[in-house]
């Protein structure tokens, strides 16, 4: 299986677990975890996969962040997806870096909304625009 449709697949799994994990109790401090894990991969999965289809384009980043931008400068994503993913990109590094600050209010309301749909959504779309660069 080519890389991205690999990242593409683990970003469904982890869509899927989270799916599957939306009414579990936060108040427990295992399951806080287990779901900030699958935050976790899920964007990791998701910021892999951006940097890959740019490289596969020629741009090169500098940084997580930067990778976001350069999708937006070549209309790969609305200005509101790239604040979306700024946001998401923050919220893994909270993660990875400060896991003992986070809001465990702040998680129930992205489990809740089931923001963390928009990244799979956002990968299809960017599949579609950028099909030509897709696993080249």
């Amino acid at each position: 299986m080519a890389i991205l449709d690999k990242l593409l697949e683990n970003l469904k799994d982890c869509t899927s677990k989270l799916d599957e994990a939306n009414n579990v109790d936060l108040d427990s401090w295992f399951n806080l975890f287990a779901i900030l894990h699958l935050l976790q991969v899920q964007a990791q999965s998701f910021i892999e996969l951006v940097q890959t289809l740019l490289s596969n384009m020629g741009i090169s980043c500098q940084g997580y962040r930067d990778s976001i931008r350069k999708l937006y400068e070549k209309n790969l994503i609305t200005a509101e997806e790239r604040d979306f993913l700024i946001s998401v990109v923050g919220f893994r590094n909270i993660i990875v870096h400060e896991y003992a600050t986070v809001n465990p209010i702040f998680v129930k309301k992205i489990m809740e909304n089931k923001e963390y749909r928009r990244l799979l959504e956002i990968a299809y779309n960017l599949r579609e625009k950028a099909k030509n660069y897709w696993d080249c």
